[in-house]
Parts: structure tokens; sequence; C-alpha cells
């Protein structure tokens, strides 16, 4: 293990110019480039904020922040499970040429998802300056821990979904079919009250490892108080089972990827 680490710090240039280059290819040759994710997001949040806030009766100001804060993580969630199951077909060049660890191109499409989600994040931080700026002195006193305590998952979970949509190649259009079921499942719009009116709702709610990660960026963004512990020790105990999950899935498959590809 400590060799494999090492061999990862070794090739640190390497990945990392990688991921600078998606990111700048992501959106070359457009207008407004990286604004698209801050206006992506906030455009998204307008129309949902407009139809839920009148349909459920909500402010729409503080509404729009809860929708803002859930679109911005789900996006993060989307990206690691859905969209990172090509991550291992745009590196297939270079594991052919190199006898590198499969997990730096891995690595390099999660640092990708976790630069977007920061960027994402400003629409969020705009949202809140204006409507509630008192918020934002915790807001970025926790955010730092929140970003470390996301990444383990974000580079796990797109280590599975990498071999997974190597080996599978129906990954990537079954998952966006559970991810959309998750959705709805989720408070990702959805207001904690909305699922108290019923034992099994409410114990959903409870147990969705989503609202935990939420929680970690709204409590502090929207309602202006520290996520609570149970959030913090839920999202270790994630960041454990997928880290773990994905050491075994990358152990397994390393070395026989290039048949898969």
């Amino acid at each position: 293990m400590k060799e494999y680490w090492q061999k990862i710090y070794k090739t640190r240039y390497f990945w990392s110019h990688l991921a600078k280059n998606d990111l700048k290819s992501r959106f070359r040759r457009s207008k407004l480039g990286l604004l698209w994710t801050v206006i992506q997001p906030l455009f998204l949040t307008i129309i949902l904020s407009v139809v839920f806030s009148t349909v459920f009766r909500q402010p729409l100001g503080e509404y729009a922040m809860y929708i803002l804060s859930g679109i911005v993580v789900w996006n993060l969630a989307q990206a690691s499970i859905v969209g990172a199951g090509n991550s291992l077909f745009a590196s297939e060049q270079y594991i052919r040429q190199f006898n590198h660890p499969i997990t730096i191109y891995t690595l390099r499409y999660a640092l990708l998802s976790v630069i977007t989600f920061l960027m994402e994040l400003l629409a969020l931080i705009l949202w809140v300056l204006f409507f509630k700026p008192e918020n934002l002195i915790l807001a970025f006193f926790t955010l730092p821990l929140t970003v470390l305590l996301y990444f383990p998952i974000v580079w796990g979970l797109t280590t599975i979904a990498g071999y997974s949509g190597a080996k599978y190649r129906d990954y990537p259009q079954i998952m966006a079919l559970f991810m959309q079921m998750l959705y709805y499942l989720s408070p990702v719009f959805f207001k904690q009250e909305m699922f108290m009116s019923n034992p099994a709702l409410k114990l959903l709610f409870e147990l969705n490892p989503v609202t935990h990660l939420l929680n970690l960026i709204r409590a502090p963004f929207v309602y202006m108080r520290m996520p609570g512990v149970i959030d913090y020790l839920f999202v270790i105990g994630i960041d454990l089972l997928v880290m773990l999950w994905a050491f075994y899935v990358n152990r397994k498959n390393e070395k026989k990827i290039i048949f898969y590809l």
C-alpha cells in the first residue's frame, strides 16, 4: 500500500495536468465558459423555486436557498456515480501506454468533479449573500471540513463507477435511472417536514445518506447552524465504507482493466 501511494504521489503532475486540461476543454469555445457552472444551477433553482414555493406555500427566498444547496450537492453525487462511468474509457490511451496506478485516472475525474462543485457553490454563496449574508461566516468556517469529507466519497464512487462502466456498458443508463429514483426519495427539494407524515418516509429520510451529505452544506448555508454530530458521523461512515469498497474493486480489477477497454 505504501508503494502504491508513492506511485500516485510521483505521478501527481501527470494526473493534475489531466484534470486541469479536462476543466479547460469542458467549456472550450463557449462564450460564457466556466460561468455556466454558476448559471445552470441558478436558473434551475429559480424555475423549481417558483413552482414548488407556490405548491408547498414556502417563502421564495429561503426555499430557493434550500433547493440550490440540494442541487449543488446532487450534481456532485450525479457526476461521481453516473458521469464517472466513462472515466476509465476517457483514459484508455494512457492506460494502454503507461504502467501507472489505475486510480490516478479516477482521481483525475474526482478532482474535476470537486472543482466543478466548488464553482457551482458560488451560485449558492451569491444567493445567500443576497438573502442571508450573516450565514456566510459559519458557512465558510465549516466548508473546508465538508470538502475534506466529500472528497474520499467522490474518489471512491468515481473508482467504482469507472470500473463498472468499463465492465458493463449499460452501467451509465442503469445508474441514471437509479439516481432519478433516488432524487425523488431524497430531500433535494422536498423539505424534512414532508417526510414526517408517514413512519416509513421518516425512516427513509433519517437513513438516507443523501440527507446527511446535504446537511453538511445546508445547515450552515441555509439555517446558520453547525451540522449535527450524527451528520458528521454518518458521512465519516460513508467515507470508510465507500473507500473500502473502492479498494476492493480496484484490487480485484486493476490488472484486468486492459481486457475491459
